[in-house]
């Protein structure tokens, strides 16, 4: 990592290292990736990840504000700053659970992940966290260059489900996203993927069950069709169009 990717990107330690380093009741420098803006933290509790509290009503202004002013489970890629060391993390933007300091006008407490984190309900780590913890890091436009395009289609839907309209970019060959595409609040795949050897071809077709919410709060499931492309057998697979069969 050269000195300028060290100033905008963060390390990717597993989280069994940053828990020694970003012990309970430490502190540590929240940095929004996205917009630059920073606030102060403490670390609470959490064995799976960190359960962090803003500092003071000035952090808490300033976390909700790069919410958009309004409180989301959306995942946002960041930069955790401890004792002088930059971490890639991931956070969302829901207070939540229990909070015990006075003042901050923070009605509990949020979840930072790190490479490794997990969620209270489920051991592995979770895909949205995980995807902007690549963002911090700097990693994924490498990461999305080598996939399958089966993770490749998995990277689209984690990214509509975020609404990170850049990292979705980076799935796709430019094409003019579908109107029904651009009305998702939150979308997710309601069966495995099914996969299959894709060595020596340049186009496949990939079918994905799946519910979602759009913009009106409407509860839908349908099937997506993904058709993807590449020029080469050792270029990157992108997608070039979706398909919705309802």
């Amino acid at each position: 990592m050269n000195r300028l990717e060290q100033v905008h990107f963060g390390k990717p330690l597993d989280w069994s290292e940053v828990r020694r380093m970003f012990k309970r009741m430490g502190y540590a420098t929240v940095i929004d990736l996205e917009t630059g803006k920073q606030f102060r933290v403490q670390r609470r509790a959490g064995s799976r990840h960190a359960d962090v509290q803003p500092l003071t009503k000035e952090d808490t202004r300033i976390m909700k504000e790069i919410y958009q002013g309004k409180w989301s489970w959306k995942r946002r890629a960041i930069l955790v700053k401890v004792n002088g060391t930059y971490l890639a993390a991931s956070m969302h933007g829901m207070p939540h659970g229990a909070g015990a300091i006075r003042g901050n006008q923070f009605p509990g407490h949020f979840c930072i992940h790190f490479t490794g984190s997990s969620t209270h309900r489920r051991k592995e780590p979770d895909p949205s966290h995980s995807l902007m913890i690549l963002k911090a890091s700097g990693k994924l436009p490498e990461t999305v260059m080598a996939a399958s395009p089966y993770q490749l289609v998995d990277y689209f839907l984690t990214s509509l489900h975020e609404h990170d309209l850049q990292t979705l970019r980076m799935t796709t060959d430019g094409f003019a996203l579908p109107p029904f595409l651009q009305e998702i609040d939150n979308v997710k795949r309601t069966e495995e993927i099914q996969t299959g050897d894709t060595a020596d071809i340049l186009a496949v077709e990939i079918p994905v069950r799946l519910e979602y919410v759009n913009s009106e709060g409407k509860k839908k499931e349908g099937r997506w069709v993904f058709h993807l492309c590449r020029t080469a057998p050792w270029t990157p697979w992108k997608i070039t169009d979706i398909c919705a069969d309802e």
